[in-house]
């Protein structure tokens, strides 16, 4: 297993497209940048002791992973979905490896890549914040377990995202489809609103994050991630156990 991963890891390192999928990543920080100016400077004229830092900026990086999960769904479609169109994936099965740990072993490399990217643009929209408005006025022990809050659920349920892009680049094996399906999460949030936190693990995850969330909120945004990873990587091991790849 660990020499797949490996593999997985030196296959992405080596390809064309990962370092321009990072200057994505980098161009992102500045989409993210420019959303917080506007929203801070709207808020500066509404609430007058509105906290502005850098430690609050980090929950925007998981918050709009909607407009951002296009860079992960483009990952995707090269890294996943075009392996198993053009049956490079097949190859791993002529060594002796099991199709659950060759598909376990991708989905790994890939949710790590795209956390990996995730990070690049909320570090880059956090530093620019903590310069103009410094990191944190005070760091005691209640801004702390924030920022661990933050941190955790937002990789739980970014990652569980990056599992439902996974699970569409797996099952259409269409790079097209997959960097179209963040298009999908827009309109089930549009008009599926009702729903949509029931549907979509970040929806959940958004309230969970939030700095005085309810106890019930985190427990909610916790119990959605959890469900979509097995979801996903259930239906994504049955279709390659059941498919027939040549």
């Amino acid at each position: 297993m660990s020499n797949l991963v490996r593999g997985e890891f030196y296959k992405l390192r080596k390809s064309n497209y990962f370092i321009g999928i990072i200057f994505l990543a980098i161009v992102a920080s500045f989409f993210l940048i420019i959303i917080w100016d506007n929203d801070i400077h709207k808020l500066q004229n509404v609430k007058s002791n509105l906290i502005v830092n850098g430690a609050s900026s980090i929950q925007y990086g998981f918050e709009y992973i909607i407009y951002t999960s296009f860079i992960f769904a483009l990952l995707g479609g090269e890294f996943i979905a075009k392996d198993f169109k053009n049956s490079n994936i097949s190859k791993s099965f002529s060594y002796g490896y099991t199709r659950s740990k060759v598909i376990l072993s991708k989905l790994i490399v890939f949710i790590i890549a795209c956390l990996f990217l995730e990070i690049i643009y909320t570090t880059i929209l956090v530093i620019y914040v903590s310069i103009n408005h410094e990191f944190c006025e005070v760091l005691n022990l209640n801004v702390i377990l924030y920022l661990i809050r933050v941190i955790i659920i937002g990789i739980m349920y970014s990652a569980a995202t990056i599992c439902i892009i996974a699970m569409i680049a797996i099952t259409t094996k269409s790079a097209l489809c997959t960097f179209a399906s963040p298009v999908i999460f827009l309109l089930i949030q549009l008009f599926l609103s009702n729903i949509s936190a029931y549907i979509l693990p970040y929806v959940a995850g958004r309230g969970a994050i939030l700095r005085f969330a309810p106890k019930e909120e985190i427990i909610f945004g916790i119990i959605s991630s959890l469900l979509t990873f097995i979801i996903t990587i259930g239906v994504s091991m049955l279709y390659v156990r059941h498919e027939d790849i040549n």
